[in-house]
């Protein structure tokens, strides 16, 4: 089972970097007894079911089954190998990794992006800070009130009209146009060759929850060609997707959960002004609507949510759109009402920090703006009209999950369409009524799927006893190696945890944040945790360990013996249906004398 990075190093990792404190860079927990709780990263959810045991340094998510260490976690929510994450974790904690160790070219695509897009970033900022080019995108930050700090601190940039000035800087630093290319900095021309994707532009660096620069927007400053659009964003790469991240939520992560609440704008510079004038816990959705990635992101944060698009058409329908996604992942939502032709960036500029908190206050909640909003869509003194807002408003209606208010909503409807309370609740149960029979069959779909890797875990249960035994009590690995065998086990995944335990044990006691990294099947991550947290073998004295291991190699022995058993039955049947009757009364005694012969 060779390593790619060393044992030692790995071990020293694990020592100075703490779960909890890890997974708390990224989600919002709460402590709950013993362990800590949050929402989980790897599927959706509403009421939190992501568990970390600070004791055991390992999560285990009750809903989709994730589980692992901290390895385990910065792989599977950042996309990276082993060696990617180890490396990462390595720079994050401090710890010296030898470079005959590094992660192999093919292993380290991500990891090696990350970087070309720290450099490219660097690149900008050093053009646009100390360069004669980037004077006039130097003034323009200024004349929108941007000031030197914000530079700093969102690695503001500019990209000079060279066709390819970051393409020379990078080659300098031997890295190659087809890397640039991967991340999405040059552009392969049809003749040959590659030319920068950006030029001429003010760059905004887009950073991961993890503060990795991912992708670059670019705003245009010398209006060129007609036909080059305002604002340039990095196309997908291995690294980045628009609709998995929020701009500024780096930044803005620790004020969101101080404040239990998240401002999502629009623009970058919708970001940046309110965030420098105190409004700290302000993102921005990189486009006009919100996705369902981007939604449950949120929800892992906060379960608070502003909406403050601009005051103009195209915002309004994107945040009628917005709304859903965040509804639908559980989080509650109020929307801003800006001034119209007004964004947050203008806003603050021109009015200050305390008109924009006021519009935060004055916040309309989800249901009060949706009602306002279909009032100014439909002509309610009209059939017509009245027809399509009872269409959109029934579904508004079923929405609302606290029966009292959807009953205060429901009568203000009435009053609205001018009908009775009775009449409009009867045509609110029969679309309740239809839309349950529309998503039954989805809902049953979606408990199969959650339940999948938890169904993965059907091992007999004094196997898994065994394995958590082993990896708590002192000793227990070598009572079990000196009474069982491999094919003792009658489940292979648990075969495979029971070598490596026996085979690490012999120089060094073993846990299950230890093993877990020497497997990448996400049954087996959740086998290990499930095994070393469940709860009734936790704080065992020493004897008890002993003894209760001690049985559970009997029931091992008994149920090997069982399924021995019934696969001679099995094969005596078998024999006897084909008329080989003496064969199969040969093969009964060949048994039977076994059997004698051991006891």
């Amino acid at each position: 089972m060779k390593r790619p990075i060393p044992e030692e190093a790995l071990e020293e990792i694990r020592r100075r970097c703490d779960l909890v404190e890890l997974v708390g860079e990224y989600l919002k927990l709460e402590k709950r007894g013993k362990n800590y709780v949050g929402l989980c990263p790897f599927h959706h959810e509403k009421t939190p079911s992501f568990t970390i045991s600070p004791e055991k340094q390992l999560f285990h998510c009750f809903g989709c089954g994730a589980s692992g260490n901290i390895f385990s976690f910065i792989m599977k929510l950042e996309g990276l190998t082993f060696p990617e994450a180890a490396l990462a974790l390595a720079r994050k904690t401090g710890v010296e990794l030898p470079k005959e160790e590094s992660p192999s070219p093919e292993d380290s695509l991500k990891e090696k992006i990350y970087r070309v897009n720290q450099m490219a970033a660097q690149y900008y900022h050093y053009c646009l800070t100390r360069t004669e080019a980037g004077k006039k995108a130097r003034e323009y930050l200024q004349r929108r009130g941007i000031t030197s700090e914000s530079v700093k601190l969102f690695q503001l940039g500019y990209a000079p009209r060279s066709w390819q000035g970051l393409l020379n800087f990078a080659a300098k630093k031997g890295v190659p146009a087809e890397l640039l290319a991967m991340a999405g900095l040059v552009t392969e021309r049809r003749s040959g060759g590659y030319y920068d994707r950006f030029r001429g532009r003010l760059i905004f660096p887009v950073h991961n929850l993890g503060g990795q620069v991912v992708g670059f927007g670019g705003r245009i400053l010398e209006e060129g060609s007609a036909s080059e659009p305002k604002y340039l964003n990095s196309p997908e790469t291995p690294v980045f997707e628009k609709g998995q991240v929020l701009y500024g939520l780096h930044l803005a992560k620790e004020e969101i959960r101080r404040r239990r609440a998240a401002v999502v704008v629009e623009g970058y510079t919708d970001v940046i002004i309110p965030y420098q004038a105190g409004i700290k816990n302000v993102v921005a959705s990189l486009g006009t609507a919100l996705t369902t990635m981007q939604g449950r992101l949120l929800r892992t944060q906060t379960d608070v949510v502003f909406i403050a698009y601009d005051a103009d058409s195209a915002g309004e329908a994107a945040t009628w759109r917005g709304l859903k996604i965040l509804q639908e992942a559980g989080v509650s939502v109020k929307v801003v009402q800006l001034p119209q032709g007004s964004d947050p960036d203008s806003l603050v500029r021109e009015q200050g920090e305390k008109a924009f908190r006021e519009l935060l206050e004055q916040a309309l909640p989800l249901t009060d703006y949706q009602l306002e909003q279909l009032q100014a869509r439909y002509n309610l003194s009209a059939e017509e009209g009245r027809r399509g807002f009872l269409a959109e408003v029934l579904p508004l209606l079923e929405s609302i999950a606290n029966l009292v208010e959807r009953d205060t909503y429901l009568k203000k409807t009435a009053e609205l369409l001018k009908v009775s309370e009775e009449s409009l609740r009867g045509e609110l149960k029969k679309f309740v009524r239809r839309a349950g029979q529309k998503r039954r069959g989805f809902h049953n779909l979606s408990l199969k799927d959650q339940t999948n890797n938890i169904n993965q875990l059907k091992v007999k249960p004094a196997e898994k006893i065994l394995i958590s035994l082993m990896l708590q009590g002192e000793g227990i690995a070598a009572i079990v190696q000196n009474q069982l065998s491999r094919d003792d086990f009658e489940d292979e995944s648990v075969r495979r945890i029971v070598e490596l335990i026996w085979e690490l044990s012999k120089s060094r006691p073993v846990t299950g944040e230890v093993i877990i990294n020497y497997f990448s099947e996400e049954s087996i991550h959740a086998l290990i945790t499930s095994a070393v947290t469940e709860p009734s073998l936790q704080n065992l004295p020493a004897d008890k360990m002993e003894k209760m291991a001690r049985d559970c190699i009997r029931k091992i022995k008994a149920e090997k013996e069982s399924r021995r058993r019934a696969e001679l039955r099995k094969r005596i049947r078998e024999m006897e249906r084909q008329g080989l009757v003496e064969q199969a009364r040969e093969l009964l005694r060949e048994h039977l004398q076994a059997e004698m012969g051991e006891k």
